[in-house]
């Protein structure tokens, strides 16, 4: 923290380590910390709060080139002053010859009730509890619970839109200049997906006689959209589409939200950390943001399911039911207060229409990698995208 004060520059070997504040640190006083405590370990990084004042990431794993946390947290700190972010205090970064690598990042600490998947799993579980007392009752389906939550899901909506014009917000800086989406983006776009859609249906068509009998009825459906599916995406995403590519946030769920007080607060833009810097810097539509945080609502929804049937296996259907219509009016509720804030027609259409297409595009692009990773590492939980592509594909056709 001293050396970021300084904002100090340690050459040794050949190698330069260079501590960067920003403008948000240098109102803050150094002193020796009193509690350092660990907050979360993942494969790539670990998370220290230090005296409630502080939150440092310390990266692990060395990657060569431009971070995307330290670049979009920069952005939104000292250019677009976007406040529903904690601010970026600083970041230490290695210099080896041409490659840079981020060693550090160190952001402020703002008091949260956790993070907005672990307050979504509580809420969920008190609604679960509710609707079996009111099972015998006339009013079984009006809820209590969601209501304060509805209220949190528009406030997300809000913030989101707002997020994705503050990230759209200069042109004069080339990394962050809004691009018009081209044909090719399309293309490449629609073949990404495509390529994943037959690594999955040919994993579905081998799993089909070997996995659970449950799931054999939701694989047979899904490979039967198979050979319409390339049709289908070219209808959502036609080539000609008025849209911008933006800076977006690149991994975004329930689990990148803090719930403070009445608000949410956004975090973590490391993007997808399984991919290289590179694809995780590069812009798309605001619609992939948006897909990502739908599909997170309709996992949210699933893990209680799963909870609540170990106490009680006979209430699936009931609760099936219930939670499937708190998933659909959370992600309503999103969606209305983003489409209210989102002023950008080129950032999300004005026409509904257009707007679903596009969505769908990237809901589909999400649950083809939601469902090729619980191919590879959950597949007891295989249905869950299934279930999502099914009712994403189901809509489209209602649509065409």
């Amino acid at each position: 923290m001293r050396n970021l004060r300084e904002a100090l520059t340690v050459e040794e070997n050949g190698m330069r380590l260079e501590f960067r504040p920003t403008s948000r640190f240098s109102d803050r006083p150094i002193k020796q910390p009193d509690h350092i405590r660990a907050v979360e370990t993942e494969q790539s990084n670990s998370t220290a709060l230090v005296d409630s004042d502080y939150v440092v990431k310390i990266y692990r794993k060395l990657e060569t080139g431009i971070n995307p946390e330290i670049e979009v947290g920069r952005f939104l700190t000292e250019v677009a002053d976007f406040a529903n972010t904690p601010a970026l205090l600083g970041s230490v970064e290695l210099i080896e010859g041409d490659r840079k690598s981020a060693v550090a990042i160190v952001h402020a600490f703002v008091e949260n009730q956790g993070d907005a998947w672990t307050v979504t799993s509580a809420y969920l579980d008190r609604f679960v509890d509710e609707q079996r007392l009111l099972a015998n009752s006339e009013n079984s389906s009006e809820s209590d619970e969601q209501v304060p939550y509805l209220r949190y899901m528009s406030q997300t909506g809000r913030r989101v839109a707002e997020m994705h014009l503050a990230l759209a917000s200069n042109d004069e800086l080339a990394d962050f200049k809004p691009e018009p989406t081209r044909p090719t983006d399309v293309k490449q776009w629609i073949e990404g997906v495509e390529v994943r859609a037959e690594r999955v249906f040919d994993a579905l068509k081998q799993r089909r006689d070997t996995g659970k009998e449950a799931d054999r009825s939701l694989i047979d459906q899904a490979l039967a959209q198979r050979a319409t599916l390339h049709d289908r995406l070219n209808t959502l995403l036609p080539d000609d589409i008025d849209s911008l590519n933006i800076r977006h946030h690149g991994d975004f769920h329930l689990g990148q939200m803090l719930i403070v007080k009445d608000d949410v607060f956004i975090i973590d833009f490391e993007g997808e950390p399984r991919r290289p810097h590179a694809e995780r810097r590069r812009k798309a539509p605001a619609a992939r943001d948006v897909a990502g945080l739908i599909r997170s609502i309709d996992y949210s929804a699933t893990a209680a399911l799963e909870r609540a049937l170990k106490v009680a296996p006979d209430d699936q259907g009931k609760l099936g039911a219930a939670l499937a219509e708190w998933r659909d009016r959370s992600a309503a509720a999103f969606l209305g207060a983003y489409r209210e804030i989102m002023t950008n027609a080129r950032l999300w259409p004005a026409d509904p229409q257009a707007a679903d297409r596009m969505l769908n595009f990237f809901l589909l692009e999400k649950v083809l990698y939601e469902t090729e990773y619980e191919l590879a590492h959950r597949p007891d939980w295989l249905r869950v995208p299934l279930m999502g592509m099914l009712r994403i594909l189901s809509h489209t056709n209602e649509a065409s």
